[in-house]
């Protein structure tokens, strides 16, 4: 049973970890007749923004230059664009409103206009801003073995713990040990973005690399169970966000149906390899 177990929860992180982001989150397309008309053309972002509209409200329209309004969003909440389109020069990006009390299938599904929103810093922005500083890793990982918490950062220097694992948060997953999440994450690392984790040293010396088993989460692995490591490089304040970061990495435009075949071979692949690692290992 804990074999069964184990795989599930595999597959689970290996498809929440991929580079170009979660898969989940590509296939479910919004249930939104403009976004089926122009698919082909719709574009792949998947980033946090703040609501910075004019007048302090943000308007979510049915479709990219419609007059209809489907709702409004208050500056200063933060909502997930998944998806964008060019509409006559214009950036339009797809947002869910929440339904109290109700499935996530039935929350309203608008477009609103990327400009009236700060982005939300984070690693992919930490990766642009240090682009110079980062490589990719070549040493060991010896500072994760025997190790019983782990902690997962935003980005170096954030001061932002993202998630700290330990033996009963870890059991809760049904893995044994931090031991196996560590193997994990090593073994992640060597199917990671250009084939090798990347990797960042800050002033003080300290080691950190991204971890690919906690999507965009970094571990200092000069102190891997410090959770209070001072912050030394803060977010910014927010801005506009320009268009050309794409999560995704792929150039404007990218066919979404291409790059969900894409996705969902590379996930298979991949978490068969891994399947086979860590049965292989239980069976040992």
């Amino acid at each position: 049973m804990k074999r069964c177990f184990l795989t599930l929860f595999l597959v689970v992180i290996f498809v929440s970890a991929l580079p170009l982001a979660a898969v989940a989150d590509v296939l479910i397309e919004p249930g939104n007749d403009f976004f089926e008309r122009h698919i082909n053309d719709i574009v792949y972002l998947r980033r946090d923004f703040y609501a910075n509209g004019s007048g302090g409200l943000v308007s979510v329209k049915i479709e990219p230059g419609s007059k209809s309004e489907i709702a409004t969003i208050e500056n200063g909440e933060i909502y997930q664009i998944q998806y964008t389109y060019n509409h006559n020069g214009e950036i339009w990006g797809v947002v869910d409103i929440e339904a109290p009390g109700k499935p996530y299938s039935e929350w309203q599904r608008g477009w609103v206009l990327v400009g009236d929103f700060l982005v939300v810093y984070d690693s992919l922005m930490f990766e642009t801003d240090h682009k110079d500083e980062i490589f990719i890793y070549a040493g060991d990982w010896d500072a994760l073995r025997d190790i019983r918490k782990l902690v997962f950062w935003k980005w170096p220097g954030s001061g932002i713990v993202s998630s700290v694992v330990d033996e009963t948060t870890v059991n809760e997953q049904y893995l044994s040990t931090v031991d196996e999440l560590v193997q994990i994450i090593i073994e992640m690392a060597q199917f990671s973005r250009e084939g090798g984790a990347f990797a960042y040293t800050d002033s003080e010396g300290r080691e950190w690399v991204a971890s690919m088993s906690m999507i965009k989460s970094w571990i200092c692995l000069s102190d891997p169970s410090n959770a209070d490591i001072p912050a030394f490089n803060p977010a910014p304040e927010p801005e506009l966000w320009q268009p050309g970061d794409e999560h995704s990495k792929l150039p404007n435009g990218f066919p979404l149906p291409v790059l969900i075949i894409i996705l969902v071979a590379f996930a298979a692949i991949v978490t068969i390899v891994l399947i086979r690692v860590f049965w292989k290992k239980n069976e040992s």
